[in-house]
């Protein structure tokens, strides 16, 4: 009698814990991916929360390497903070060999980036990686970015004060 009880909650629990799932799932809008009743963007931003969609940035060219666009996150890259930065690289374009002098933590956003580490172009072994790929570079570590097979959308986290110094200027 017991191992009958137990067998009926046990099966009645999930089948309620998977409709509940499954109504979930099917919840959002294929048009929006919002879950109904879920809070918007205004009521986050209410709270001083500030949100980053990468299509709304205000995107800027770079002036050292055409195809390449840079915007700004969260925080001052020229002060001791912690500050967030967006770059998006146009299919074909390779960003030379460059170092920052903090760290890096940069997260692929979309597309496939083909990511090496090294101070010659010729000599970079590449390796792809997929959006919702993470990579941590350290300070001083010369790499190269490539957007091979299309435009690709990263996120750059660091420490500031920051910058780039290309490896070799004449690549």
């Amino acid at each position: 009698m017991k191992k009958w009880m137990i067998g009926a909650v046990v099966a009645a629990a999930l089948t309620t814990f998977g409709a509940t799932a499954i109504a979930q799932q099917d919840a959002s809008t294929p048009e929006t991916g919002q879950v109904p009743g879920a809070k918007q963007k205004e009521s986050v931003s209410e709270k001083g929360i500030e949100v980053f969609l990468p299509p709304d940035l205000a995107w800027e060219d770079n002036p050292d390497v055409p195809g390449v666009q840079n915007a700004s996150g969260v925080g001052d890259p020229t002060k001791p903070q912690l500050y967030t930065s967006f770059g998006k690289i146009e299919e074909g374009v390779r960003f030379p060999s460059h170092t920052h002098p903090d760290a890096r933590i940069t997260t692929v956003l979309a597309g496939v980036m083909f990511y090496g580490a090294g101070e010659r172009l010729d000599r970079v072994e590449f390796e792809p990686y997929p959006a919702g790929s993470v990579i941590y570079t350290p300070p001083g570590t010369p790499h190269v970015m490539w957007a091979k097979d299309g435009e690709i959308v990263v996120q750059e986290t660091g420490y500031g004060p920051t910058g780039s110094e290309l490896s070799d200027p004449e690549q």
